[in-house]
């Protein structure tokens, strides 16, 4: 705490974990998504000294990106850092090209991404879309992974403008509903969030689509990692995206395949 100068011992547990760290090459070629409880026990030490710790093997030399999130008093914080791994394999950075492909094979998995709008725009909600099939056939096999169907990470291709989101549920956008009828406080809507995703977990997605939900803050293109678990297996897939600056007369509306009043199999929402 910056004003006490104590270890924040009092961390709330969001999607399974008490801090979400994210590690990608400035190069965007290598991506992970870790945490302590992944390889240690957390003990009541760990949480009363506000430290954690789990090993991570930089693939090469070269420039990492680190995000990590965590949640305290309701009120979800992101920390970055950039830290330059060294050794004799170091690799050429190289230029990051865009590559605004929307179908991609990843494994055994064919995934297409949508967006509405399309495209994304500055300062404006969009709904991002993956359906996945298997051989052809559609997913219907998606498990709970860390809490939720899928985990998005993103960055703008500059590095800047890190997003971590989840799947963008019925009880989400019926909270979002209440938002834009100017029915409750923001900053009391942006904690009933928090509350709603450290409840426990409940299935709404089984596939083959997934939803997410994201405001992007500035213009340009965006690197996009989606995790996600059909058949309890994770796998995770990679996407571009690019957003545009608004202007007058154009299209914001999000076309949702998410009504708040949508029916999920298994969930009461």
């Amino acid at each position: 705490d910056t004003k006490t100068r104590e270890a924040v011992s009092d961390l709330q547990i969001l999607h399974e974990r008490v801090i979400h760290t994210f590690i990608v090459s400035q190069d965007f070629r290598t991506f992970a998504h870790t945490h302590h409880e992944d390889f240690f026990p957390l003990t009541p030490q760990d949480i009363a000294a506000a430290q954690f710790h789990f090993p991570y093997t930089f693939p090469q030399a070269g420039t990492y990106l680190i995000a990590s999130e965590f949640t305290h008093k309701d009120r979800s914080w992101v920390k970055q850092f950039t830290v330059n791994a060294v050794g004799s394999n170091q690799g050429q950075p190289g230029e990051v090209i865009a590559d605004l492909v929307r179908t991609k094979a990843f494994g055994q998995y064919q995934v297409s991404l949508t967006t509405s709008p399309d495209p994304p725009v500055v300062g404006h909600d969009a709904e991002l879309v993956l359906h996945l099939t298997r051989g052809g056939t559609p997913v219907s096999d998606l498990c709970l992974h860390l809490g939720t169907e899928v985990h998005m990470a993103s960055w703008r291709l500059d590095g800047a403008h890190f997003g971590h989101q989840h799947t963008y549920t019925p009880a989400m956008a019926k909270m979002m509903a209440m938002m834009s009828d100017h029915t409750s406080n923001p900053n009391h809507m942006a904690k009933m969030m928090v509350q709603l995703m450290r409840g426990p977990a409940q299935q709404a997605y089984w596939g083959p689509t997934l939803p997410v939900h994201h405001v992007f803050p500035d213009a340009g293109v965006y690197k996009l990692f989606f995790e996600c678990a059909p058949g309890g297996k994770p796998i995770v897939m990679d996407f571009m995206i690019r957003v545009e600056e608004y202007s007058e007369g154009k299209d914001t509306t999000v076309h949702s395949i998410v009504p708040p009043s949508m029916p999920t199999e298994g969930s009461s929402s």
